[in-house]
């Protein structure tokens, strides 16, 4: 049986999207869908721009978020604040060699200083890891292509989730969801970016890709069996676009590098009409030592409102499932991202934690209630 408060969870979930979606489902398809003309890059792509002539490109990105607490058990009424500047650098010496290098400013705590969720309502303020301003080299690598571009070989300081468990529909904290959980499976528990090295391979519609990682950064613990991860991916099943991955991974477990740690999921992002995508993720991983094994499963549905002559918005919603040993959490948001010009944009977020625990208190959250505003300039 469905506990009631996920079943209001789901309910709410699935009013919003068919609310939005179903003016779309009357129109015929356009040849190509407005929703980007590669599903097999990220949204924007990472790096945003690399120089088509010339050997260096230079751009950036500025965001800034503010989440309030509009009902909460602890903290209620508070606002946060969180940012973060990101300058990134390509040099492509050939047609086959990239070198990108992606420095990074954070600044704020974001909600969870308060809340402590299980899957992180804020992707940027997560990262600060508990400071109120961090200055980090976040990627830096080289990149070589072969065969066309069919084989990509990466090394460097390395972001794991921008190789592995992608999804065209969450997967973007800069348009899409704020919430961690939704960007990313909670099992694929990657570590710190760091030095690692990626191989992936294109034939045809299907995929390959093998990394290995680094436990820590370079100036950490390196200690303990490296991150390992393979995937396997297919894309275009059925007529309209889609890709279907499925990973997994093992390592050591971050605070007792003795321990092995194991994960696996999928990953499917599949248009439904030209306008319309829906997205699915579930995971599961297990450490050496614990009795549980945890699991994770998100769904949601992203509209582009062509309908209303915005061709580049989105709207979003998601729901997210986590049960770990540190207990389980039912979470729910959405949003609408406004594309003002091709290098602004504002997005209007609502997270709702249904349930779940509270890591900073050690009580449970619930039914916290957070609307949110967040802006991107790029330049």
């Amino acid at each position: 049986m469905i506990a009631p408060r996920r079943r209001r969870a789901l309910a709410a979930a699935a009013a919003l999207a068919l609310a939005v979606a179903t003016p779309a489902f009357g129109q015929e398809s356009p040849p190509a869908p407005p929703v980007g003309e590669d599903l097999d890059r990220r949204q924007p792509p990472l790096p945003r721009a690399e120089p088509e002539t010339g050997l260096v490109s230079i751009s950036g990105t500025l965001r800034g978020a503010a989440q309030w607490l509009a009902s909460a058990a602890t903290a209620q009424g508070a606002v946060f604040g969180a940012g973060s500047l990101d300058l990134n650098a390509v040099v492509r010496p050939s047609d086959w060699a990239r070198v990108f290098v992606d420095l990074e400013g954070l600044a704020g705590p974001g909600p969870d200083r308060v809340l402590g969720t299980l899957s992180r309502l804020n992707l940027d303020a997560d990262r600060t890891e508990g400071r109120e301003m961090k200055l980090v080299l976040r990627e830096a690598w080289l990149r070589l292509a072969f065969q066309e571009g069919r084989v990509r070989f990466s090394i460097g300081k390395l972001d794991v989730t921008h190789y592995f468990d992608r999804n065209f529909f969450a997967e973007d904290e800069t348009v899409q969801f704020l919430d961690t959980a939704l960007l990313n499976d909670p099992m694929l528990k990657s570590p710190p970016n760091g030095p690692g090295a990626a191989l992936r391979v294109s034939v045809g519609d299907w995929r390959y890709a093998l990394g290995v990682h680094a436990p820590d950064d370079f100036d950490g613990d390196l200690s303990g069996m490296p991150y390992v991860i393979g995937e396997l991916g297919r894309r275009n099943i059925v007529p309209l676009r889609g890709h279907y991955r499925l990973w997994a991974r093992v390592g050591s477990v971050p605070e007792d590098r003795e321990r092995v740690t194991w994960g696996t999921g999928l990953s499917v992002d599949q248009l439904v009409t030209a306008d319309v995508g829906v997205f699915v993720r579930a995971g599961l991983s297990r450490s050496e030592g614990e009795d549980l094994t945890s699991r994770a499963w998100s769904t949601g549905v992203q509209v582009t409102p062509t309908w209303l002559d915005r061709g580049k918005d989105r709207f979003g919603v998601g729901y997210g499932f986590q049960r770990e040993p540190a207990g389980r959490e039912e979470v729910v948001e959405t949003y609408y991202t406004l594309v003002l010009a091709d290098w602004l944009s504002m997005t209007a977020d609502l997270q709702w934690v249904v349930s779940g625990p509270n890591q900073v208190s050690g009580r449970r959250n619930r039914d916290v209630v957070i609307p949110g505003l967040r802006a991107v300039y790029q330049f």
